[in-house]
């Protein structure tokens, strides 16, 4: 099911709330009557039809009285507890999908992708990035170029977070074309130099130690997807990959059902495996700079 904004973590809390409560056992007009709620808050929290603020949240696992290792979890997993951060001063230029798009990788423990056509936005140069902007918005202004391009440099700072759990875990499958496509938005300058820089880019951006970098090559054959670049985010709060996203001009498409996530994870297993190694794909992309 393709959604405007994941709930994937969202209804991953409701439903241990509604175990919790089971294992008491307690009926939702018990918990209702304790807390002062209606029964059919209780009902909604549990069926993901509402959030939780933080101050019920704690009132639910008090009365359950859940382990604090537990609440520890289960906060993490509430809509109160989304990261909040440097996008916020843009939330009134940024698509509310492409501001959940910023949320979710900052609260993420791992991304893994494919690029089928470009690098990701985490892997494109400053140069490449304006190109992109260029070629996929029409006659936009000065000012909405270096604002779009400031954005993008700051959802890059994901990669070198100072957090507890580190920075983001990032993986990226590229297509052999993606290193050989003339970065060059119609009617504009750049191509070969641009193409070169980012390049160089990607090789940089290989030696972290957080980044895994794989190129599938032409000689691979088809890839198992035809839809062309996705992603798919893994959940500092579950562990487990939770939502995948594919971006086009205008949208962010989320796709949170298990089953959907699922099998991109099989399709980037796959795709990973067809690929080149990190190391064999170091010096193709060393060769194609060459060769420019």
């Amino acid at each position: 099911m393709v959604v405007e904004s994941p709930s994937a973590r969202e209804r991953r809390l409701a439903r241990e709330l509604r175990d919790l409560r089971a294992a008491g056992p307690m009926h939702g007009k018990e918990v209702a009557a304790r807390l002062g709620w209606s029964a059919s808050k209780v009902s909604r929290i549990e069926n993901g039809r509402i959030g939780i603020s933080a101050d019920d949240l704690d009132r639910l696992l008090e009365l359950y009285a859940v382990s604090e290792v537990q609440a520890g979890f289960l906060r993490r997993l509430a809509p109160s507890a989304r990261p909040k951060g440097w996008w916020d001063a843009y939330a009134e230029t940024l698509s509310a999908g492409y501001a959940n798009l910023i949320r979710l990788e900052a609260g993420s423990r791992a991304l893994r992708c494919y690029g089928a056509l470009v690098p990701h936005a985490l892997l494109q140069s400053p140069d490449f990035v304006r190109q992109v902007i260029l070629s996929t918005w029409e006659t936009p202004s000065q000012v909405e170029i270096d604002r779009r391009m400031q954005v993008c440099r700051r959802r890059q700072d994901v990669l070198d977070a100072d957090s507890p759990d580190g920075p983001l875990r990032f993986h990226a499958v590229l297509d052999e074309s993606v290193l050989r496509r003339t970065a060059t938005a119609p009617g504009r300058d750049g191509g070969t130099t641009v193409l070169r820089g980012q390049l160089a880019w990607l090789e940089d951006a290989a030696e972290r130690p957080n980044v895994t970098l794989q190129v599938l090559p032409f000689a691979a054959g088809l890839p198992p997807v035809t839809a062309g670049s996705f992603s798919v985010l893994e959940s500092r709060a579950t562990g487990t990959p939770d939502v995948v996203y594919l971006e086009n001009k205008t949208r962010v498409f989320y796709l949170d059902s298990e089953a959907e996530v699922q099998r991109y994870e099989q399709a980037f297993d796959l795709l990973s495996r067809m690929a080149l190694d990190p190391a064999e794909s170091l010096e193709l992309i060393r060769r194609t700079t060459e060769q420019l």
